[in-house]
């Protein structure tokens, strides 16, 4: 049993190991409360309080902790210096090159000891063999020159194989970079649309409030004489009555239309902070070595944390019905009924339309005073499109690779080209081949493992896209953008 951390700075730790999330229980989940410490999270004095709790959650330094420690631990390098980290071998795609790299040395090696210990003096073949050994060996030696032909039509097969394997990479992080700028621009549309009303009504009060009182000594005309056009208040100046009801009234109508502006950006913004996170759930491998299903599905649960309820997060997790039509998270108990990024994107579309036509009270509070309904949702929803088609992006380079007609077909002439031109070497070149031909092997199959190792770059692997730390950036961002949404007008000094 893992007991609950004991402050902020403890708990960030805990939640940055990567190897704690893969043997998390329910039970440790639950001690790790994302509530806990949550005044640690800097919130400017005129954030509105409904805004607040959105911003606690957004930037709760647990939830941020564990997004980045989803992701494989990179490996720094310094791009300037030839030298850096030549010789390690982290980093590597070594699993997919040491079933190869092990079969060329052995066909290699066996050549070297039948051409040593055959034609080896005393040995226990006849003359004939010896002869018939030594002609193969001859024979293979000068085929060096006929085997490097294939070395063309390999290298062509390589050039486009790198060149589409770096275009993809190029293409997903593109896409990865465009999630978090649209994303940020969407956030800001979002704020400024909604507050920009509001803090032109209550600039408006500010300049009517500054504004000398004027003595008007004409008699306004009414129909009921009965009832006074001003009363003497306390302080012996003079009122309408009526005006100090209306007033009043249209105070309380301009503070439940606040509420609702509070509302609306409170849970854009945490939708908006769930969508990385979603991207990030749908695109990568639904299990992981080592993981249990349990402990992934926790991990995720607690990326989300309070951001969104327990049902709205289920909604989004649980993509898979049984035939029972219960959701389940394991996609082999069930078929897939709805993708979570979709899930996220469809929900801020409806927040759009809500945001575009959310009314502010005016000064009468009599008439209500839209928002430019028409620009403000075109600039939303086409900021969400954007999102779609990038998520969209990421799926193709995720379910498309390369043709199994050109993988294949460069496979099978890259083996054939070393085989041969291994046993060449060797019949060549004898014992000192071997170490070289090691070297030439790693060179070309590595170029092969790196090109598979970019070309779907959403593992997590150390070469691959942190996605974790989009959701991380996203969020920062969000948080931001509602600590520095301007409420009211400045202050002239």
């Amino acid at each position: 049993m893992v007991n609950p951390p004991s402050s902020t700075a403890e708990l960030n730790k805990v939640l940055s190991s990567r190897r704690l999330w893969s043997e998390i229980t329910n039970n440790e989940a639950t001690h790790a409360r994302l509530d806990k410490d949550t005044h640690t999270v800097s919130i400017p004095s005129d954030v509105p309080p409904m805004l607040r709790s959105a911003l606690c959650a957004i930037l709760n330094p647990a939830r941020l902790a564990s997004l980045e420690a989803f992701d494989a631990e990179p490996i720094p390098y310094d791009p300037y210096s030839i030298f850096s980290h030549i010789l390690t071998l982290r980093g590597r795609n070594f699993s997919m090159m040491a079933a190869p790299l092990l079969v060329l040395t052995v066909w290699g090696l066996s050549w070297q000891l039948i051409f040593r210990y055959a034609l080896e003096p005393g040995s226990e073949y006849s003359d004939q063999i010896h002869i018939y050994i030594s002609d193969v060996q001859d024979t293979i030696a000068s085929l060096d020159d006929l085997i490097n032909q294939f070395l063309l039509p390999v290298s062509f097969l390589f050039a486009f194989r790198l060149g589409r394997a770096a275009v993809r990479f190029w293409d997903a992080r593109q896409a990865l970079g465009r999630v978090i700028a649209t994303s940020r621009a969407n956030i800001a549309t979002v704020s400024v649309g909604l507050a920009a009303p509001i803090r032109r009504r209550r600039m408006k009060q500010m300049m009517q409030e500054n504004t000398p009182r004027q003595q008007c000594n004409d008699e306004i005309a009414t129909d009921d004489k009965h009832i006074p056009q001003t009363v003497k208040t306390l302080d012996g100046e003079e009122a309408n009555p009526s005006n100090s009801l209306v007033h009043k009234a249209g105070t309380e109508v301009e503070e439940d239309e606040d509420k609702k502006v509070y509302t609306l950006l409170s849970e854009y913004a945490r939708w908006l902070s769930v969508l990385p996170i979603s991207i990030d759930f749908f695109i990568r491998p639904r299990t992981r070595p080592n993981w249990t299903k349990d402990a992934l599905y926790n991990k995720k649960r607690f990326e989300i944390g309070p951001l969104l309820s327990d049902e709205d997060a289920n909604h989004v997790l649980l993509e898979f019905e049984n035939d029972m039509r219960q959701p389940q998270f394991d996609p082999s108990d069930g078929v897939r009924v709805r993708e979570a990024p979709l899930v996220v994107l469809n929900r801020l579309h409806e927040l759009a339309y809500d945001i575009a036509f959310v009314s502010h009270a005016n000064d009468d509070a009599t008439r209500y005073e839209p928002t430019p309904h028409g620009f403000l949702y075109q600039q939303i929803n086409d900021q969400v499109n954007i999102l779609i088609e990038t998520y969209g992006t990421m799926e193709r380079i995720k379910n498309t690779p390369l043709p199994f007609v050109y993988a294949v077909h460069l496979r099978t002439f890259l083996l054939l080209y070393l085989l041969l031109w291994n046993m060449s070497s060797v019949a060549k070149y004898g014992w000192l081949a071997l170490p070289v031909l090691f070297a030439a092997n790693w060179s070309l199959i590595g170029l092969e493992a790196a090109a598979v190792e970019c070309e779907s770059p959403f593992y997590w692997n150390r070469n691959h896209l942190p996605l974790g730390k989009m959701s991380k950036v996203v969020a920062m961002n969000v948080g931001q953008a509602l600590k520095e949404v301007r409420w009211s007008p400045a202050k002239s000094t």
